[in-house]
């Protein structure tokens, strides 16, 4: 199971991390970094997008994750 944090959490282990998306998928121009374990990870900013169902309009915020791929 992949390792996914939010925005400044502590990171649990040394490694190179990557820019997921809400819901962990891959994202088009993603950015690497490597943490130190213990490091807080860097903040990511928010948006919103705006869903549509049945004639209403609901607007969500999201914010994208980190994921370890590399230790």
């Amino acid at each position: 199971m992949a390792v996914i944090l939010k925005p400044g959490e502590a990171a649990p282990l040394t490694g190179m991390y990557v820019e997921v998306g809400h819901g962990g998928g891959q994202i088009k121009r993603a950015q690497q970094i490597h943490v130190n374990q213990g490091e807080p990870l860097p903040m990511l900013n928010p948006y919103s997008l705006k869903i549509e169902h049945k004639g209403t309009i609901k607007e969500r915020s999201r914010q994208h994750r980190w994921r370890l791929v590399k230790h």
